[in-house]
């Protein structure tokens, strides 16, 4: 909903602000007063393309900010324009471009006369609005199809990405192939290579080795100054007076540990020593093994475990080449299966479409007739698709005669801003409650109208005030009666410029513009009584609404 509009130095406007209520907004003034200047500036805040030359003669830049509130959030509608010729968008003060800003707006304002780019127009967006008209049956039959396509959508996926694969895995089975064989052939183990290095090191360094430990096991071992056999007798000693102090105890165990740990640990030199006993052919076979392994580590820059990961995955897809063609059936019998789903669920749709459409078509033909199209043809055509999508297969499209003799034509061809406004007053009388357009604004409803029909139009957009903000730019009386806030919209010179005003009308302020729309003088008693009588007979209708 829009709570105020703030414009500056836009065309014949210096100034103006004003604060809209949330009902029927009625707008009046003569005729060159700036009403199609309020409603240009609205729809450039709006998204609309801009004119550089709307900038106010002598001002460096022209500005119109709308603030208002969406779902309880407020939002601030910037549109700036310099007279150097830069346009710039803002919302809630970050700047964005204009097709962002239209974005944004859409969902928040429809204006309806001048304004082009509007819901009813656009046929992309009929299929929402006839969907809306009847959402008690379209809603879950629509969930069903979406459901339905999501599925289908997935198993297609499914499907097409095996068909990629398979394509490009038999392009290279071959390459595969090999690349396993030469990996499986290699028999490799985890860690094969670190041990081997580990051997080959030890094997080149045997000698130098050996000796090592041969010497620290004979000076352990040996017949001459063994040390074990000192360490016996020293264990032996010191076991024999053990007894005598805790101190002499205490050495007799240390002593003990001590021989029995280097007796363990001249097992292990005896038995290092006897390992140590490697042939020239040995160290020739682990060089050559190494040397392959090095090979394989080289060509595939893996790691011995990632080489093995490799070959575990190219075994994986060769077993899958040899299952795809079930695997392909598999998924292919499942997508048909989803298919036929979708279909189903469209159809079914399609044909809850068929009896809204006729059920819309009847409705708006009706409201059409009280909207001074009296011989007025509508229709709501369906079309089916080349393929289903989320929605369904149905294109749908809004067609119309205004006149008799007239072929059916799509709503989009129709050129008076006057006619288009009334058919979406006629749209919005019947989908009502289910629009989630929170703010409408109606310019040229009047053209070509007056009288009855004046009224009963104004009445309509009284109903529709209450669940949406309306605001109406008019000159009739009959309508103008039918509003909640009324704002009357003059131009002065002053000083040899051109300057435009907007005034809230007090109730009097009410009384003395209708006796001006009604006879053109705003002090006639009777133009005044008149004025008074109607603004009285539309309070009493509305109260009855």
């Amino acid at each position: 909903m829009l709570d105020r509009i703030e414009i500056d130095n836009f065309a014949t406007i210096e100034h103006l602000s004003f604060e809209l209520g949330p009902g029927f907004n009625i707008i009046t003034g003569e005729t060159g007063s700036g009403k199609s200047v309020l409603v240009q500036a609205m729809n450039l805040a709006l998204g609309d393309r801009a004119d550089l030359s709307m900038v106010r003669n002598g001002a460096k830049k022209a500005l119109i900010q709308l603030t208002g509130t969406d779902r309880g959030e407020e939002f601030i509608i910037t549109r700036e324009l310099t007279a150097a010729g830069k346009s710039v968008a803002k919302v809630n003060g970050e700047i964005i471009p204009v097709n962002k800003l239209r974005a944004f707006c859409e969902p928040l304002v429809d204006v309806h006369g001048q304004y082009d780019n509007q819901t009813l127009l656009n046929p992309e967006h009929h299929i929402t609005l006839l969907d809306r008209f009847g959402m008690k049956e379209t809603e879950p039959a629509l969930a069903a199809v979406q459901e339905a396509y999501q599925h289908y959508h997935e198993a297609k996926r499914s499907y097409d990405e095996l068909i990629r694969e398979e394509k490009e895995s038999r392009r290279q089975q071959d390459f595969m192939q090999f690349e396993y064989d030469y990996i499986t052939n290699l028999e490799l183990t985890p860690g094969e290579d670190r041990e081997l290095e580990e051997k080959l090191d030890l094997m080149r360094n045997s000698e130098h080795i050996f000796s090592a430990v041969s010497g620290a096991y004979d000076i352990l071992q040996g017949d001459e100054g063994a040390v074990l056999s000192a360490l016996s007798a020293c264990m032996t000693a010191l076991q024999g007076v053990a007894s005598y102090s805790d101190d002499l105890s205490s050495a007799s165990e240390e002593m003990t540990d001590l021989y029995y740990r280097l007796e363990d640990l001249s097992g292990s030199l005896r038995s290092v020593s006897e390992s140590i006993q490697f042939s020239p052919e040995e160290i020739d076979a682990i060089s050559s093994r190494l040397s392959s392994i090095e090979d394989a580590k080289r060509k595939y820059g893996m790691s011995v475990e990632e080489i093995l990961a490799y070959a575990e995955e190219l075994d994986q897809k060769l077993n899958l080449l040899v299952n795809m063609d079930e695997e392909i059936a598999v998924r292919e019998a499942a997508m048909k299966d989803a298919r036929t789903k979708l279909e189903e669920e469209a159809d079914a749709l399609h044909e809850i479409r068929v009896r809204i459409a006729e059920r819309l078509k009847g409705a708006i033909t009706e409201e059409l007739r009280e909207l001074a199209f009296a011989h007025a043809e509508f229709d709501v055509q369906l079309t089916r698709s080349e393929s289903v999508h989320e929605n369904g297969y149905d294109l749908v499209e809004f067609m119309i005669a205004t006149n008799p003799g007239e072929p059916l034509r799509p709503l989009a061809r129709i050129a008076s801003g006057g006619e288009i406004s009334r058919i979406m007053l006629a749209f919005k009388s019947v989908t009502g409650n289910h629009d989630q357009t929170e703010t409408m604004i109606f310019d040229e409803i009047d053209t070509g109208i007056s009288g009855h029909t004046a009224l009963i139009v104004g009445r309509k957009m009284a109903a529709l005030a209450r669940h949406h903000q309306i605001v109406c730019i008019t000159h009739l009386p009959q309508i103008a009666a039918c509003g909640d806030d009324h704002y009357s919209i003059e131009k002065a010179v002053e000083n040899g410029t051109s300057h435009t005003h907007i005034e809230h009308l007090t109730e009097e302020g009410k009384l003395r513009s209708l006796a001006r729309l009604l006879t053109g003088d705003p002090d006639s008693d009777r133009a005044l009584l008149a004025a008074r009588d109607l603004l009285e007979q539309e309070k009493s209708i509305k109260q009855a609404l």
